[in-house]
């Protein structure tokens, strides 16, 4: 019995060594993640995990968003000029008014994005990086945040989501 209990605690000792490797992030896009952890992470928090009730995980929906042209121009937009309204995140409701980020640069938020879409979403199918041209030609069209929350609306419903 004594040898049982200290091979466990060799077990429980070596798998606490290796947890801080286990869930380490790779980031491919380090400007984009500079720019989440100091304006997006205090609400969607760190690794875009969300907040129950406040705002939703990002995790999952950006990366299916951006295989489409209209849900890469939701998710640009969303950055943006922000968004309001009751949404629903796999069957989780948030009703929270993001603020529009449209001081950031073009470049900044397609940093932000691809940091999004390609470091937080293990899935993003054929999505393609976002880049500062293609955000200044949403630049050209901008949205209010009821716009946005539409915009959303119909992107959901057209990926099935």
């Amino acid at each position: 019995m004594k040898t049982a209990s200290v091979l466990m605690s060799a077990l429980m000792a070596g798998a606490m060594s290796l947890a801080p490797q286990a869930f380490a992030q790779t980031v491919h896009y380090p400007g984009g993640k500079s720019t989440f952890d100091g304006k997006c992470a205090v609400c969607h928090q760190a690794g875009g995990r969300g907040m129950d009730g406040l705002a939703p995980p990002l995790v999952e929906y950006p990366g299916k968003y951006a295989g489409t042209s209209e849900g890469r121009a939701q998710l640009g937009h969303t950055v943006m000029y922000g968004m309001f309204g009751p949404i629903k995140v796999k069957e989780k409701s948030y009703n929270f008014k993001m603020p529009s980020f449209a001081s950031l640069s073009d470049e900044e938020i397609a940093d932000v994005l691809n940091y999004v879409v390609f470091d937080l979403n293990a899935e993003h199918g054929a999505a393609r990086p976002f880049d500062a041209a293609e955000v200044k030609a949403w630049r050209a069209g901008p949205l209010d945040q009821t716009a946005v929350h539409q915009q959303r609306a119909s992107v959901i419903k057209g990926l099935g989501l």
